[in-house]
């Protein structure tokens, strides 16, 4: 395994618009960088490429730019490229056709090609020889942001703080390590990719200046111990997973960072070795999802009294992308918008891989995806989301389709039953 990294800062400038709340919150500094991190791998017959921004999301027409930037950095099929976004709401407006200031977002997004450009092509020049190596453990340190009751009302934790702990539905607490040791040295890493499923929003809107959130505490507090490797900090299926302390301030995003980054940290210690696969097996497909129609729209029953965006189309298809990279046993799926964390744990459970990751707002353009059963009970996803109901599930077959016929076409090389028993496994 080829193993290159490499970053750049990608903050905005004062006076920029920062997304995520109300568009009157505009950036007066940085209070820690906004990155975009390159992660180039290699197997000697195919390579890949990771982009992680610092980012709300990447428009719809923005997204294809940035791959085709890198692939031209890199030499390798855009195909091959798969960005991905922290979802901080601490970083600049993306969409210039949604602001005020249309001119400053346009210079942004050409600063955005450039700065992804230089990080690709970092990443390739500097790679060397890395052993694979993955793990994963429980970190208690989200929820879910919806308390339900059942006559169908709901609440949203965020603006109930009282009932933070109470939410009785699905959160994933995963924490996926990926690591690629320096080839021949114990303690030596070039990248760790790590992947927590939820949104960044300890600081919120309790600031005016730009911030990475939990995550950015998670790459410095990472490579201060790794001397001399760069760490990727994904975001996993966050569309309803929340911090413990949502708008608690930086404080709350150094607890919740150093926590997650505290047990990856000694969990690279007894990282699982994955050298019996380190080929890369990479595919990217094209999949149709049907718009919201009347009879979505209407499945809770306060959706009817809603106030209706004249805007939105109703009917007809939205047509959006998945990237796949399959590094050995562990696959990183990009999937559009923001799909609920139950859909995340429906594709980890049907994988064929033995670990799987979601890359969260990898595509624009697909909003919220809640599971058809949320769009039931409502909430503000489901009210928002522009698919029908039923969508979130398709995508996600779609998607197991594509992971399959990976498997099939490049077999896993996993280790037989007798080698995990022998306690080989512990002793590599």
């Amino acid at each position: 395994m080829l193993c290159g990294a490499a970053r750049r800062v990608i903050n905005p400038e004062p006076g920029h618009a920062l997304s995520g709340y109300s568009g009157d919150i505009f950036c007066t500094g940085v209070h820690d960088d906004l990155t975009v991190d390159a992660l180039y791998l290699s197997d000697g017959r195919a390579a890949a490429l990771v982009l992680c921004y610092d980012l709300l999301y990447l428009p719809r027409e923005l997204e294809p730019r940035l791959r085709r930037a890198a692939a031209d950095a890199t030499g390798m099929p855009a195909d091959h490229v798969v960005c991905t976004c922290t979802h901080t709401h601490s970083g600049p407006a993306m969409s210039p056709g949604h602001s005020s200031q249309p001119d400053v977002v346009r210079a942004y997004l050409r600063r955005l090609t450039r700065w992804t450009h230089e990080a690709a092509a970092d990443a390739k020049a500097s790679v060397e020889r890395c052993d694979l190596r993955f793990n994963f453990a429980p970190v208690a340190q989200n929820m879910n942001r919806r308390f339900y009751f059942p006559d169908r009302r709901h609440l949203y934790i965020p603006e109930h703080k009282q009932l933070i702990g109470l939410s009785p539905d699905y959160v994933d607490r995963e924490l996926g390590i990926l690591a690629f040791r320096r080839h021949g040295r114990s303690s030596q890493y070039k990248a760790v990719l790590t992947n927590y499923t939820s949104h960044p929003l300890c600081v919120g809107n309790t600031s005016t200046q730009a911030s990475a959130d939990y995550q950015g505490v998670i790459r410095a507090a990472f490579e201060e111990s790794f001397t001399g490797s760069l760490c990727v900090a994904t975001t996993g299926a966050a569309g309803d997973n929340h911090p413990l302390r949502p708008e608690g301030g930086f404080v709350a995003a150094r607890e919740m960072g150093s926590a997650i980054a505290r047990e990856g940290i000694a969990r690279v210690y007894d990282a699982a070795d994955g050298s019996y696969d380190e080929r890369l097996r990479v595919k990217r497909i094209s999949v149709r999802l049907r718009r919201r129609d009347e009879a979505t729209r209407t499945m809770h029953p306060a959706a009817p009294v809603r106030k209706r965006n004249p805007r939105r189309r109703e009917g007809g298809w939205i047509r959006t992308e998945v990237g796949l990279i399959g590094v050995g046993p562990v696959l990183l799926v990009g999937l559009p918008g923001e799909p609920a964390s139950a859909l995340g744990a429906m594709l980890k459970w049907s994988s064929p891989f033995p670990r799987t990751y979601v890359l969260f707002h990898a595509v624009g353009g697909t909003g919220y995806m809640p599971t058809a059963n949320q769009f039931l009970w409502g909430g503000y996803e489901a009210a928002s989301c522009p698919l029908a109901s039923g969508e979130g599930e398709r995508l996600i077959h779609a998607t197991l389709e594509a992971a399959r016929g990976l498997v099939k076409s490049q077999p896993l090389n996993l280790p037989p039953a007798e080698w995990l028993a022998t306690g080989m496994a512990q002793k590599v």
